[in-house]
């Protein structure tokens, strides 16, 4: 019950920042080395982007408590980790986030989809899995 909440916070989160970011929950299970966390696995598919060229400046922040992983599926994005510069990232590339960084992210594309899948691994006492920034 505690994982479903979390993931539907997650999607709550997701949607506040992105309103058509469609967050997938694939799996959330304790994690096998230290019941003290949680492990998800989720896809999150940025529709074409309209702002061109494409970027993270003026655009809702969010920050998750765990460790987080991130690998581009499909398409491209451009994504910012707290105060770094804006990389792009296309499909098949990867990067990861300490807990509890800044982070933005926009589909680089005006015409293509995106997806990336996701992996966090979060303290079991957290609350929600994604938090915006203010």
């Amino acid at each position: 019950m505690r994982t479903r909440l979390l993931v539907l916070a997650l999607l709550a989160a997701a949607g506040s920042a992105h309103a058509q970011n469609r967050v997938t929950p694939l799996m959330s299970e304790p994690l096998g080395l230290d019941p003290n966390y949680t492990t998800t696995m989720l896809t999150v598919d940025l529709p074409p982007n309209a702002k061109q060229p494409a970027t993270t400046i003026g655009t809702p922040g969010h920050r998750h408590p765990g460790s987080t992983y991130a690998y581009v599926v499909a398409g491209e994005v451009v994504n910012r980790l707290g105060d770094h510069a804006e990389r792009r990232y296309k499909a098949g590339e990867q990067w990861s986030e300490i807990p509890n960084q800044a982070h933005y992210i926009v589909n680089a594309s005006a015409t293509e989809p995106a997806r990336i899948v996701v992996v966090m691994v979060t303290p079991k006492a957290a609350t929600t899995l994604t938090e915006p920034l203010k």
